[in-house]
């Protein structure tokens, strides 16, 4: 009982602090209950390091959940990659956790390489191929956390791939490393869904669903450090089928609610996106977020066919923004500090968004935002 007082109070601390950590089959599928697993998972190696690993399997943690990581994730001898990841789901896991969830995750030598390879192996919590056997929803990934997440990564924080769907309904702390080569980000999705801050879940959202929901009667605190990325997997091992979107659904509601950061689109860099693939992001209440890429780029190389194909990259050239949805009055509108060279893109603005220029070309005269459909009020400050 004193293990499970020691987690659980180790989750609220963290949401509050930041905690240190070291840089660095059948057709069908059979579902198996499990309710016994520990409350403190912790693995420390000297190479591969995975807390959880699981494959078609229903697990429910209804006191909270303590993931406590220590690998490393490159081979400098072998020239090896590692997993080095707290939570690895695939083939349709059912995953719930309740009463939160927190996941520290050092590396001593991340597998920081300028290809594929670190998008899949370091992550918090990493969920994907659902419906691998069965072409149905009964066989996705999810992941679902009530209260509090509090996640350090070397790596990505959370990344939902295909037919896969994270839930955090907060509070929700993500902290991330920034790589040299490697793209990492604190939410990422493959054709699956992220929720970060909402009780709605990543599964229900649809292309025409990036919209306003129902307002909560109460936010939750979000504080996210680390870019998040919608990438088109239509290549190399594995392609995604292309058959739904990839959205990503943030809301920053209370005024400590904060994200720093940018945001990918692939799909909107390239000009096809047929299920209106994005980000939705809620940023009222005072919240704010401060624009600007953290860490290195994503790489192209290994696209070479695409684009001679399509003549289309996929260079980050802004933040782009499916939906933003700002406050209901003035005073409760949010704030964005516009600290990158590449503008911000806004498809549908909603509600009451003030921005602050602080673009480190001064002399820069072109507008800091673009907003393609406003139906809201749009401040620009210096």
């Amino acid at each position: 009982m004193n293990d499970k007082r020691n987690v659980l109070a180790g989750l609220v601390m963290a949401c509050l602090s930041t905690v240190p950590f070291v840089y660095g089959a059948s057709a069908e599928v059979g579902f198996q209950q499990v309710v016994t697993q520990p409350e403190l998972i912790e693995v420390s190696t000297a190479g591969r390091a995975v807390a959880m690993r699981k494959y078609h399997e229903v697990l429910n943690y209804p006191e909270g959940l303590h993931i406590k990581v220590n690998g490393v994730g490159y081979d400098t001898v072998q020239q090896k990659h590692h997993n080095v990841t707290g939570i690895y789901v695939l083939d349709g896991t059912k995953l719930t956790v309740h009463k939160g969830l927190q996941v520290d995750l050092s590396n001593a030598k991340p597998y920081d390489q300028p290809d594929e390879m670190a998008h899949y192996y370091m992550s918090g919590i990493y969920a994907g191929f659902g419906r691998k056997h069965v072409d149905d929803p009964k066989y996705d990934t999810k992941v679902v956390v009530h209260g509090p997440t509090v996640i350090q990564a070397v790596g990505n924080g959370v990344q939902a791939n295909k037919d896969s769907y994270i839930t955090l309904d907060g509070p929700v702390k993500i902290e991330t490393v920034p790589f040299e080569q490697a793209d990492v980000y604190a939410a990422i999705v493959e054709e699956g869904s992220i929720g970060i801050g909402t009780s709605r879940l990543a599964d229900a959202y649809t292309g025409t669903a990036l919209v306003p929901t129902p307002k909560p009667s109460q936010y939750a605190r979000v504080q996210v450090t680390g870019n998040v990325g919608v990438l088109n997997k239509n290549y190399g091992l594995n392609p995604n089928p292309g058959r739904h979107g990839s959205y990503i659904v943030m809301n920053l509601g209370t005024k400590d609610s904060v994200w720093t950061g940018a945001a990918l689109n692939e799909f909107a860099e390239s000009g096809n996106n047929p299920h209106q693939s994005g980000v939705t992001l809620e940023l009222k209440n005072q919240a704010t977020w401060h624009n600007r890429w953290i860490g290195a780029k994503r790489h192209r190389s290994g696209h070479e066919e695409l684009l001679l194909a399509t003549g289309k990259g996929y260079t980050f050239t802004g933040s782009h923004i499916q939906t933003l949805i700002g406050g209901d009055t003035p005073e409760t509108a949010g704030i964005i500090y516009q600290e990158d060279t590449e503008p911000i893109v806004v498809d549908v603005l909603q509600g009451y968004v003030k921005i602050v220029d602080r673009r480190p070309n001064a002399t820069n005269t072109t507008a800091p935002i673009r907003v393609i459909s406003n139906r809201g009020q749009l401040t620009i400050l210096k």
